[in-house]
């Protein structure tokens, strides 16, 4: 389980830190800033960030824009534009390389927060190719991107690798979700948690539980009830034959 982590390309030092700051608050990881578009291109290749802050007017050789187009071309990141620009052809520029969002100076830790949501959302719809059930339905929807899995808790997203589950429990409309030690919670049915997994690590064996078919390290159907890490997972009746169906290739 990680926080996403932030990459910030601004060469304005005052801008820089407020940033910084705001991500800080805000329950972020600062992958790495940089006020130079070609430094920021080797550093977000080692870094590897979750998304890009980016200022469209940089002091040197490549402006934003420029940079956001060298980096699309070995692999797709968020990007957020900031600029002080209010100009048409700036915004038609940046909007050839599809940003996610664009912020104008000056912003608050609001818009910027907004902002973010609203990134890791649409990267998050277009990179799992579903359909009508990713429609959008508030800042607080959960967010799917491939093996991961953003999850929204106290206004906050983190991101959770989702083959570090162990199980997923559902206690009215909240799920707690456990990864090692931990457990996260967050407002969501399991019934919609489950229509969204996209891994194939994952099978519902109760009503109240989903859990990671990998974790497994023991089975008692004497007692109907499965060991995922440290946990007892009581497997319910009507799930139990599709259970067994499901186990019958390592019992052969």
């Amino acid at each position: 389980m990680s926080r996403v982590k932030v990459f910030i390309i601004e060469d304005d030092f005052i801008h820089a830190n407020r940033l910084e700051m705001y991500l800080s608050e805000m329950g972020y990881d600062l992958a790495g800033i940089s006020k130079d578009a070609e430094k920021a291109i080797e550093m977000i290749n080692d870094t590897q960030p979750d998304l890009l802050l980016v200022d469209i007017h940089l002091s040197g050789d490549l402006d934003g824009v420029q940079m956001v187009e060298q980096l699309q071309n070995k692999k797709a990141i968020p990007t957020i534009f900031i600029t002080s620009y209010r100009d048409k052809d700036t915004f038609e520029r940046a909007k050839l390389t599809d940003p996610y969002a664009y912020i104008l100076k000056p912003y608050d830790k609001e818009t910027l927060q907004n902002a973010i949501d609203l990134a890791i959302y649409k990267f998050s719809k277009r990179s799992s190719n579903t359909q009508d059930d990713t429609s959008y339905k508030g800042w607080f929807d959960d967010q799917f991107i491939k093996e991961e899995l953003f999850v929204k808790t106290n206004k906050k997203l983190i991101k959770i690798k989702l083959n570090e589950v162990l199980c997923i429990e559902s206690k009215d409309k909240i799920c707690l979700i456990s990864v090692g030690n931990k457990v996260i919670e967050t407002r969501i049915t399991l019934t919609k948690l489950e229509d969204k997994l996209i891994s194939n690590h994952f099978i519902r064996i109760h009503r109240s539980f989903i859990i990671n078919k990998n974790k497994i390290s023991q089975v008692d159907l004497s007692k109907n009830e499965v060991h995922v890490g440290g946990f007892q997972v009581p497997i319910g009746r009507a799930y139990k034959e599709a259970f067994i169906k499901h186990l019958s290739p390592f019992l052969d």
